[in-house]
């Protein structure tokens, strides 16, 4: 049977990863740091996953599995060498933390004789393949770097489904794991070096470039459950399925999304028909009631989530390059620089003066439209008021 060493047997590795290949007859072996993971992973041979959605719960095992430790030298030379495929879904921090490892096992493996090897870089980051290229050939011997780049394909991959950390319940296994029903994997089969794996859920792309599909989960999927958790604080919701729930916040929320849709159909050339599909499939995915998803959860870090390049500000900064509207895509940054001026160390002016610095160097109707939004959100969540601002300014009917 094939092979997949997956670095990394956290939400994603297990909650998706593991249970694609798994299902389509790939052995499994993870390498992780945490001795609950691994341990367990390696006496069971398995673990458990729960499929949940508002019609109820699938639970499966996913079987074919083994762990080890990605500290453990020695094991990931013995995995890599006999691997088919390697996934990576440890977070852009780890990344650099496992480069040097999988760089060693590259050399054993090539010293033993085997052949190239491609990684899916499962990672909420752009060009990631650039990023982890650059660590690997960092950890390599100059002798090696020329087969760097003939022998090791690195594939991005855009990750949509969900899967919220859950404690397992008393008695439950620290390996169970719970996903909605999502399960596709779209990925940059341009990186490849070898055929493109036969795994229901994995989505090859080729004729399109591939940071749409990254552009597409940051600026509409990440952007709109964020803005959703927020609206929803304001409201005093506890689950995302509950913010999502209230007309005025399903409102906003799907109109930031739409303005962001249309500024990826204008700049990548993608069918705004395909693109209003999938804001509608994600916002009934929000809906999720047994997902359990928190507003806490999914709003958590606004510090990095109103980043120059992140959702709130990279959507709006598209939609102006695209010459597209930004109404609602106001009101959603508007409410993220809100949540931020809450955050310690930071206050009112602060959180403006950021969002000035990146998007309003200077005056303009635009910058006026969010300022009064975010005045307006001083008092909470009046959507009416919020209405009416957008009603009333120069910017409606055009562009910023």
């Amino acid at each position: 049977m094939p092979l997949l060493v997956a670095f990394g047997a956290g939400n994603v590795g297990r909650g998706f990863i593991g249970e694609l290949f798994s299902a389509a007859g790939w052995d499994v072996a993870f390498l992780d740091v945490d001795p609950r993971l691994v341990e367990r992973l390696g006496e069971d041979r398995s673990y458990i996953h729960e499929t949940v959605s508002n019609s109820g719960v699938l639970r499966q095992v996913v079987t074919r599995v083994t762990a080890a430790y990605s500290t453990d030298q020695s094991a990931v030379d013995a995995l890599v060498a006999e691997a088919d495929l390697v996934t990576t879904s440890v977070g852009v921090r780890v990344l650099g933390a496992i480069a040097p490892a999988l760089a060693h096992a590259l050399q054993a493996r090539w010293a033993a004789g085997r052949g190239a090897l491609d990684v899916l870089l499962c990672e909420n980051l752009h060009d990631a393949s650039s990023a982890f290229r650059r660590m690997l050939r960092d950890a390599l011997p100059a002798s090696a770097r020329a087969r760097l780049e003939t022998d090791v394909g690195l594939a991005e991959t855009s990750i949509g489904r969900m899967i919220p950390t859950t404690p397992p319940a008393p008695g439950q296994p620290p390996t169970l794991v719970r996903a909605e029903p999502y399960r596709i994997l779209p990925y940059d089969a341009t990186g490849l070096t070898a055929p493109e794996p036969r795994v229901q859920g994995l989505f090859p792309v080729r004729d399109i470039p591939f940071s749409f599909y990254t552009d597409r989960k940051l600026l509409i999927h990440n952007m709109g459950h964020c803005a959703c958790a927020y609206l929803g604080e304001l409201l005093g919701a506890t689950f995302i399925w509950e913010a999502i729930a209230e007309p005025r916040v399903h409102s906003i929320v799907r109109a930031a999304m739409m303005e962001s849709a249309l500024a990826l159909s204008v700049v990548y050339g993608a069918g705004i028909g395909a693109l209003g599909l999938h804001v509608d499939d994600l916002l009934a995915r929000f809906a999720n009631r047994a997902l359990g998803d928190t507003v806490e959860r999914v709003g958590r870090d606004p510090e990095r989530k109103l980043g120059a390049k992140d959702r709130f500000i990279g959507a709006y900064a598209l939609a102006r390059r695209a010459g597209t509207p930004v109404e609602y895509l106001s009101l959603a940054l508007a409410v993220g620089a809100r949540r931020l001026a809450g955050e310690d160390g930071w206050d009112e002016a602060r959180a403006l003066a950021h969002v000035d610095a990146h998007l309003f160097p200077g005056g303009s109707p635009a910058r006026d439209l969010f300022g009064l939004q975010f005045d307006s959100l001083a008092h909470g969540l009046d959507w009416e008021g919020q209405q009416a601002l957008i009603d009333a300014s120069p910017l409606r009917g055009t562009v910023a």
